[in-house]
């Protein structure tokens, strides 16, 4: 099964045993790539004090504050310099994310990114489960992303 974080919660209060680890390697000997998706923090432009609200997303972001909130939260820290911390480097979860996000892609903040996921998933099971092979369910996935990309576009004119 390939997902990601927010799906750690969801299985541990259902009761269920699983692992994770970092996506595999390749046979050309690269490591499989993944999209990352980030939370972000912002000062609007219409902000009173946009100097307070800059300075309260340094000082949330400070390692020993990214930490207490993962160890409060479970949220994987977002430093590079996290990493290495001993928190983070002995709990498998939070190191295989971590590994996998250095290895990611940004992923489109795109609404068309919507229209990825269904038939993208849909590919995958049908690869790996043998019902279709790779190359012809990736190619009918790619038609069907097309085809929704292009009818969202339309309805948006």
């Amino acid at each position: 099964m390939i997902n990601g974080p927010w799906a750690f919660q969801p299985y541990e209060a259902a009761g269920i045993n699983y692992g994770v680890a970092p996506l595999p390697t390749l046979p050309d000997g690269k490591p499989m790539s993944s999209f990352l998706g980030v939370k972000g923090y912002v000062v609007s432009t219409w902000s009173k004090d946009k100097a307070l609200a800059q300075q309260f997303i340094e000082f949330i972001n400070q390692p020993q504050y990214v930490k207490a909130r993962y160890v409060a939260t479970g949220e994987i820290p977002p430093l590079k310099a996290m990493i290495d911390d001993p928190v983070i480097k002995n709990d498998q979860k939070a190191s295989a994310v971590a590994i996998q996000s250095a290895r990611a892609v940004a992923m489109p903040g795109i609404p068309e990114m919507g229209e990825v996921w269904g038939p993208a998933n849909a590919a995958l099971e049908l690869s790996l489960t043998g019902k279709q092979a790779p190359q012809a369910a990736l190619d009918n996935a790619v038609k069907q992303i097309t085809m929704q990309i292009e009818a969202m576009q339309a309805s948006n004119q």
